[in-house]
């Protein structure tokens, strides 16, 4: 079996950031490695913590992302909040649409986790 799971980031909150991250970290310490497949999806207002300046929680990233998280950020907020691509953890993918993706992830069965 394939965990699949999309974290939904949607608030400009630190707290909530850390406790999807800790969620994250959390799955994947229950279930083997090779059987998961996990997205971390930030849209409105929660993009400006991807900025790798001042990001409170770089090393969790760092570590989700070796163990094979994706991160996804939404260029309409991006574009709305002022961040630019090169302003971005190193790593994070940029989709069109944050909304979008949510409804193409849930559509291929990833399982959606609002912390």
């Amino acid at each position: 079996m394939i965990y699949r799971a999309v974290f939904h980031v949607d608030a400009n909150d630190d707290k909530v950031f850390g406790l999807s991250l800790s969620n994250a970290a959390n799955l994947l310490k229950a279930i083997p490695e090779e059987h998961s497949d996990v997205v971390m999806l930030f849209n409105g207002p929660a993009v400006q913590m991807l900025r790798q300046e001042g990001c409170s929680h770089l090393d969790d990233i760092r570590s989700l992302q070796e163990q094979r998280v994706v991160f996804k950020a939404c260029r309409n907020a991006l574009a709305k909040f002022g961040v630019s691509a090169e302003d971005l953890i190193p790593g994070c993918r940029i989709v069109p649409a944050g909304v979008v993706e949510l409804i193409v992830l849930q559509q291929d069965g990833y399982a959606y986790i609002k912390p």
